[in-house]
């Protein structure tokens, strides 16, 4: 259960950090509607995919969702975020934008909290001590579909020519999948972000000497 937990909390932390940097900002690729929260973060197991070929209840996130409602086509939407029951459904309806996404941080913090205690109350046990670190399946799938989703997210920064995000966003990709990386598959695509990700940093260090080749070269040419 304490293995569980935390691979839980690593996925709410990150939720957390997502909604703070503004990644819930309105996108260019649906600049026609408001973004959707979990559904449109790099965490999702579907994020970028519209055919959504990952059921939702491979998702960490269900463990939130009303036992009656986890058949529901879109079940995050109705995890209760406030202690009044309201859901990200009842704020796309009835609420704003802003007033979502401060229920949403309000839930994404007390749930990291209560975690974290939880977790700490069970590592005194002699049964958690002894208990192994390796991720089940579900974790593993889950990690691997964010490592994925944050190399797609950076194959298309690179796709116009944004090359220092492109070479961070590789970086945390690469990160995340050597975390669970274990069957050939995986490891596949370990190497892919790996070589990308040399590729975009060789073309920043080509970019660096051309600027420092250009400025000697004015400085000669004002010498002259």
């Amino acid at each position: 259960m304490a293995k569980d937990e935390r691979d839980l909390l690593d996925l709410l932390k990150f939720e957390l950090k997502f909604l703070e940097d503004g990644g819930y900002g309105r996108s260019p690729h649906t600049p026609w509607r408001q973004p959707l929260v979990f559904e449109d973060s790099l965490s999702c197991l579907n994020f970028g995919d519209p055919t959504r070929p990952h059921p939702c209840s491979e998702c960490l996130l269900m463990d939130f969702v009303p036992a009656e409602l986890k058949d529901q086509p879109s079940p995050c939407r109705l995890i209760p975020l406030t202690p009044k029951g309201e859901t990200p459904d009842y704020f796309y309806r009835c609420g704003t934008q802003l007033e979502l996404e401060e229920a949403l941080a309000g839930w994404l913090r007390n749930q990291v909290s209560r975690i974290e205690e939880e977790r700490d109350q069970t590592a005194r046990t002699p049964q958690a001590k002894a208990s192994s670190n390796r991720l089940d399946e579900l974790h593993r799938r889950q990690w691997l579909a964010l490592a994925g989703n944050l190399y797609l997210l950076a194959s298309r920064h690179r796709d116009r020519d944004d090359y220092g995000v492109a070479y961070a966003l590789y970086g945390r990709a690469l990160e995340t999948a050597q975390k669970v990386a274990v069957s050939d598959d995986d490891l596949a695509l370990v190497a892919r972000i790996r070589n990308d990700q040399e590729a975009v940093s060789r073309i920043l260090r080509h970019e660096v000497n051309d600027s420092t080749r250009t400025e000697s070269e004015e400085l000669q040419a004002v010498g002259r």
